[in-house]
């Protein structure tokens, strides 16, 4: 079975994570990849037994004990939240790191959050990773390989990912952030990220085939958020989005998550175009209408939600095959 790419649509925080990890189980998937640029984007969900997880290394897809785990030769990596995740997830034996992943370093920490004009102007996450990127691209970062404490987990991700999917084995890539923060593709720089965040982009972070992928799932948030600056169309305020009950905060930061009233047509249909999306997972559907939280059941979604699945549908010419609609891991509906 050809690979699948989970990516998003707008500026993040769309619950890619939680689109992956409900592919792994939902297709026993036998490898997930994290694509992306490093861990300045987090992915968060609650399992039914009402534990919130957080994470920003490792693909979503460890939920599923049968699926293997990767770190993409092109994700840059945080060996103290690396050494973290592997450990609050009992994952170590089933992960592996490609080797040649540039390190974040704490200079590359204390350079980010010390810049006015990335936290002033451009409103990083302080993760590290635009000075740490610029290291890489100029040859001078080290590379987990010079690592001695991961040496056991290193190994060919682009050999894995592409043999596994050339032999028909499920295999799924995560990206990270949002379309609309590409570094090359949006119209709002510099308040962006430090590369691309397609489906395109994903690939090449892995290392795969084009020949290989299968399916693309853009994940289109039913009402966008966008954390820092930058422009956000049909932005409500914060108080609303408290008084409505829908107010958001960053997973890596804490800070409150900036939310639209609705979908803007013309960037989704721009996300579409550059993404090539096979089908759609329509998430946080309960924001838009509180009566289907937790709702599990396609005969269940109300005439609001399904007026926003239409819309979606004619917009992007391509069906939504997924819908969150609540903050546990099992609130989705398959359509």
């Amino acid at each position: 079975m050809p690979a699948t790419i989970v990516v998003d649509a707008f500026w993040g925080d769309s619950g890619k994570g939680k689109v992956t990890a409900h592919l792994a189980r939902r297709l026993d998937a036998a490898l997930a990849v994290r694509a992306g640029v490093g861990t300045n984007a987090g992915a968060s969900f609650t399992l039914d037994d009402g534990t919130l997880v957080k994470q920003r290394q490792l693909p979503t897809a460890w939920v599923n004990p049968r699926t293997k785990l990767a770190v993409g030769p092109g994700v840059l990596v945080n060996p103290s939240i690396l050494a973290d995740e592997l450990e609050r997830f009992g994952v170590a034996d089933r992960t592996m790191i490609d080797p040649r992943c540039g390190i974040i370093t704490a200079d590359d920490l204390a350079e980010d959050v010390a810049d006015p004009f990335l936290r002033g102007v451009v409103g990083t996450s302080g993760s590290g990773v635009g000075p740490a990127r610029a290291r890489y691209v100029n040859r001078k970062a080290q590379q987990v390989r010079e690592l001695t404490e991961f040496a056991g987990l290193c190994g060919d991700v682009a050999v894995e990912a592409n043999t596994r999917s050339a032999a028909g084995e499920v295999v799924l890539i995560e990206s990270a952030q949002g379309t609309q923060l590409s570094l090359s593709l949006s119209f709002e720089y510099p308040c962006t990220t430090v590369k691309n965040c397609t489906s395109a982009a994903a690939i090449d972070d892995v290392g795969l085939s084009w020949r290989q992928v299968g399916d693309v799932v853009l994940v289109v948030k039913a009402l966008p958020t966008r954390v820092g600056e930058g422009p956000l169309p049909h932005e409500m305020t914060h108080e609303e989005a408290v008084r409505r009950g829908i107010a958001e905060y960053g997973v890596n930061t804490g800070r409150p998550r900036r939310k639209a009233a609705r979908i803007d047509a013309e960037l989704l249909r721009y996300a579409t175009m550059v993404n090539g999306p096979t089908q759609i997972a329509l998430t946080f559907t309960d924001h838009i209408d509180p009566a289907v939280k937790g709702v599990r059941d396609p005969g269940g979604l109300t005439a609001e939600v399904r007026r926003v699945i239409d819309e979606v549908e004619q917009i992007t010419d391509c069906p939504v095959t997924m819908i969150d609609t609540g903050p546990l891991l099992n609130d989705m509906i398959d359509l």
